[in-house]
């Protein structure tokens, strides 16, 4: 009878120390963060833009930044893939390359180191954050900051940061736009912030070369501070096959 009762204690015992000895495994063993394949994800977004070739749309912009007075502008902006653009205006259209002009294809994996950063609210949607560093050894920008979110996932938000130490936040609503192409997610709105350190230039793009009747106005590149640039986005038209020439300086 004493060795079956030795017998239960020694096994109740063992039970109790298997027990409290779990939640120390777990503490020795923290769970890993769910993967986030940045190269993936970013794949992901682009492909309903792989067989976007060009686009035109009209723009109307309109300027709050205290070292510079620019009347609402209208205009029409071109853009072929991967990177050309060109502004017809009678005003002196300020439009960062970077931040103000839509184009995708900046953010392709196989031009870009991607890393994901973390996960975190924006205006109430959860969003991932990944650093964006183009590897093209020319880029003005010396990285991206891009918030991907919502279903579909897309982006959200994107920061650049310039080499020179100019930023653009750029946030943006988005429409679809049906063309005989297809249906494509394309901006509304987007509301650009910048901030020039003192004597830094603008962003590349911005200057009066992309808009050559500048009627006189102050250069945008001279300016330092911070101001914002509103820009709304209509008439979109999508592969109409834009000849190389428009877009020649």
């Amino acid at each position: 009878m004493k060795t079956i009762l030795i017998h239960g204690i020694v096994n109740l015992l063992t039970a109790i120390l298997l027990l409290s000895a779990a939640p120390l495994a777990a503490q020795e063993r923290p769970v890993a963060p769910a993967p986030h394949d940045a190269r993936e994800v970013f794949t992901e977004l682009m492909r309903p833009y792989r067989g976007l070739n060009d686009y035109t749309a009209q723009i109307r912009v309109k300027v709050d930044m205290p070292n510079l007075r620019v009347p609402e502008v209208i205009a029409t902006i071109y853009f072929k893939k991967p990177d050309k653009f060109h502004v017809e205006t009678r005003r002196f259209a300020p439009i960062p390359r970077n931040s103000g002009v839509f184009n995708p294809f900046q953010f392709d994996p196989e031009k870009n180191r991607i890393e994901w950063m973390r996960t975190e609210p924006l205006e109430g949607v959860a969003a991932d954050l990944y650093r964006v560093e183009p590897l093209d050894a020319k880029s003005a920008i010396r990285y991206f900051q891009v918030w991907v979110g919502g279903s579909p996932k897309r982006i959200l938000q994107v920061e650049s940061l310039a080499f020179k130490g100019a930023r653009g936040l750029m946030k943006f609503t988005q429409q679809w736009v049906e063309q005989s192409d297809g249906k494509w997610l394309l901006p509304a709105k987007v509301t650009v912030h910048l901030a020039f350190p003192e004597g830094a230039p603008a962003p590349e793009g911005s200057t009066p070369r992309d808009n050559p009747l500048t009627g006189g106005m102050r250069q945008i590149d001279e300016l330092s501070g911070e101001g914002d640039i509103f820009i709304s986005y209509s008439d979109w038209r999508v592969n109409r096959g834009l000849a190389d020439s428009l877009f020649k300086p």
